[in-house]
């Protein structure tokens, strides 16, 4: 989708005052593609989030987001991308499979020489149509081809890498000809060196998220509390499977409501209208609210004290610049079973597969003791809250050295 401008790109800093955050394009406003594709929401989401940094910092700013493999891409390559969600929900052990298996250089390199062109077509019709000065790929399978694409669209672009795994990641993610490669933590940084990305070019940046997810200000949670329905001074546990309210999140709810706890629960089903009715009619001891698909996530999660979800990395890094602490319940074999180590080992969460788990986990920490005031220090500890921010501006700081670039080859 284009954003059209809205004011003009030139920006004069006046005398004395402070120089603008990022350098202004020369020849008009700073162009951005984001490449992204729907294998999953975090992508999706991704690109939002930096869509709308980008425009924050400069509303001249002409964003274009667009998906090369489901949204544009050719019918072969639409069929076997969509088959990703279909995969993941009936059987995590054959995604499992297919992941590890397509990790490795040989199977990669094969996977790229079959879709490369087709993908590449695409690209370059889209270079061709929005002539962007940055190119910024949230998705694994994009960097190499948009790279052979971009050197044969006749200027110099850049190319942009936003990894959205936050500890280990498919070897795609790590394109060592990138102008830069944003890496969501330290762990993943180091990775991104080890497979000879140089050092100069990764930014340990964070995970961009809508810049709604912060801490709570003083009195905020109670505040929100009121405005859901919520005791104000009960300990509240957020439960969420995703846009799709995906896992066991039935059997969760049930163990965590059915009997009385000194908790209360807010449960987002998303758009699985099922799962809510059924929450919807158990009968419950704890007090709870279900909601559906909400606009309002980060309003929520700045109402609760702790986060029961998989182990998602777009979910992790909401709590965390949020400020709260996690339960993971589980994971996608493949790019999501670091992130479980991660969670424990960072002391920001605790790992309960299993229901009988989970509740012991919840009781621990809806005391509101020690673990979960630690918990909490170290969420806020290694929390990027405005990675979308400073994401964004290295997209621009880009964006102005490739449009002189371009400018000065005329």
């Amino acid at each position: 989708m284009d954003r059209a401008p809205q004011r003009g790109a030139t920006q004069v800093a006046e005398a004395g005052s402070a120089p603008p955050l990022y350098p202004t394009p020369v020849g008009g406003a700073p162009r951005i593609l984001i490449l992204f594709s729907d294998t999953g929401g975090g992508h999706r989401a991704a690109a939002r989030a930096l869509t709308d940094a980008l425009e924050l910092l400069d509303p001249s700013c002409v964003v274009t987001v667009a998906d090369p493999l489901i949204g544009q891409g050719p019918a072969v390559v639409r069929r076997l991308a969509s088959l990703y969600s279909p995969v993941i929900r009936r059987s995590r052990a054959a995604w499992g499979a297919v992941y590890h298996t397509s990790n490795t250089q040989p199977t990669f390199a094969a996977i790229r020489a079959v879709f490369g062109p087709a993908v590449r077509r695409v690209l370059r019709h889209l270079l061709e149509q929005h002539d962007p000065d940055v190119v910024l790929s949230v998705h694994p399978l994009l960097n190499h081809v948009a790279h052979q694409a971009i050197r044969k669209s006749g200027r110099p672009r850049a190319l942009m890498t936003v990894i959205t795994d936050l500890v280990d990641f498919h070897r795609g993610w790590t394109f060592s000809q990138a102008d830069l490669v944003v890496a969501p933590t330290e762990r993943a940084r180091r990775v991104a060196m080890r497979r000879r990305v140089p050092a100069e070019r990764v930014k340990l940046l964070g995970l961009p998220v809508d810049l709604r997810f912060r801490p709570p200000a003083p009195g905020e949670k109670q505040a929100l509390r009121r405005r859901f329905g919520l005791d104000e001074h009960r300990f509240t546990v957020l439960v969420m499977g995703g846009a799709a309210g995906v896992g066991h999140l039935a059997a969760q709810v049930r163990v965590l409501a059915t009997e009385p706890h000194p908790w209360q629960l807010a449960v987002v089903c998303g758009r699985n209208d099922k799962l809510r009715r059924r929450l919807l009619a158990l009968p419950a001891a704890t007090p709870m609210l279900v909601f559906g698909f909400v606009d309002y996530m980060p309003e929520l999660m700045r109402a609760c004290d702790l986060v029961v979800t998989k182990a998602g990395p777009g979910a992790i890094a909401e709590a965390l610049a949020t400020g709260v602490p996690l339960v993971i319940t589980g994971f996608l074999p493949g790019q999501e079973s670091p992130n479980v180590d991660f969670v424990v080992e960072s002391r920001i969460g605790a790992f309960a597969p299993k229901e009988s788990d989970l509740v012991d986990e919840v009781r621990v920490l809806a005391e509101g003791g020690p673990t979960w005031r630690e918990m909490s220090r170290k969420a806020e500890e290694l929390a990027h809250p405005y990675a979308s921010s400073d994401i964004a501006r290295e997209c621009l700081i880009l964006a102005a050295r490739y449009r002189a670039s371009a400018q000065a080859s005329l």
